[in-house]
Parts: C-alpha cells; sequence; structure tokens
C-alpha cells in the first residue's frame, strides 16, 4: 500500500470506485475496440466527481464481456460497429443487467454519452442509492424523456 501511495488511499466521498477494462485490441485476437484507451479517458474525464453512491464501470472490448460490462453501473461493449452503452447493472446480492441506452457508438459519442448518464445520475439518485436501484425506481421511460431525447446520436422513439 505504501508503494502505490495515493493509489491505496481510501475514497473521501461516494465516487467512480474503479474503470474495469478488458485487454481489447492491445493483445486480445477478439478485441473489436481499444477498451484500455476508452477507459483511461472515462476514467480521467469522471475523476474526482462526487456521486450518490459509487460507481463501477466496464468496458470490453468484444461480446465476450470480459470487462464485466453487463453488471455494472455503466457498461461499454465494444463490437466491429461500434460500442454498445449500457446503464445500471449490477452484480450484487441483488444483481441486475444494465439497460441498453445506446448502440454502435464511435469514441466520442461514448463519452458524451457516459458523461451526461453520469450527470444526471448524480443530479437524481438518492444519496446511497446504486444505479441499478435508481432505474428500478425511476425507469427507462423517465430517463429517455429527461436526457436520453437530448441525445441527438440516439434514435427514441416519442416518449408521451
Amino acid at each position: 500500500m505504501k508503494d502505490l501511495g495515493t493509489l491505496a488511499a481510501p475514497e473521501s466521498a461516494p465516487c467512480v470506485r474503479f474503470v474495469q477494462a478488458c485487454l481489447g485490441t492491445e493483445t486480445c485476437q477478439y478485441g473489436h475496440q481499444d477498451s484500455l484507451g476508452l477507459a483511461k479517458e472515462i476514467d480521467r474525464m469522471l475523476s474526482g466527481m462526487v456521486f450518490p453512491a459509487k460507481i463501477k464501470i466496464g468496458v470490453s472490448g468484444c461480446r465476450r464481456s470480459c470487462g464485466e460490462c453487463h453488471v455494472r453501473d455503466i457498461g461499454i461493449l465494444g463490437s466491429n460497429r461500434g460500442w454498445t452503452v449500457m446503464f445500471g447493472g449490477n452484480a450484487g446480492t441483488h444483481p441486475r443487467f444494465g439497460d441498453i441506452i445506446a448502440r454502435d457508438l464511435p469514441d466520442s459519442e461514448v463519452l458524451d454519452c457516459v458523461q451526461r448518464l453520469a450527470e444526471y445520475y448524480r443530479q437524481n439518485a438518492r444519496r446511497y442509492e446504486r444505479t441499478a436501484r435508481f432505474m428500478e425506481r425511476t425507469g427507462m421511460d423517465m430517463l429517455k424523456r429527461d436526457l436520453l431525447v437530448f441525445m441527438p446520436y440516439i434514435p427514441i422513439e416519442k416518449v408521451e
């Protein structure tokens, strides 16, 4: 722990606990997308933000999901057409797969989507409410109406 320095220091507030990524295109024969590069960008982008509860992020460069993206608060799954973004996953004692938010996005749109989802969660979740319970309470219709309709790269049917 001494050698790790500030990396081993306990967090003082609920924040991004970790951004887990598989090897993606770095050394994996199955990798379609650069999961390590995207994970570093997301970690840098969300570093220091305080949330209602901890957030875990998973980035997988292919459908094998070695970054465990389906069961993370924010999950990103790579394919040969781009990235799929998921929100509201949890692998705990009450597991939940994340809801699919968008498909086939390039890196820049993934970063925008993740930033908007994180900010929406930060502004609307209850204290200590993880994203899985937040989505169970609020639902996808509310997320579509309040946030996703303002993201031009996500095709959404009109929510009434």
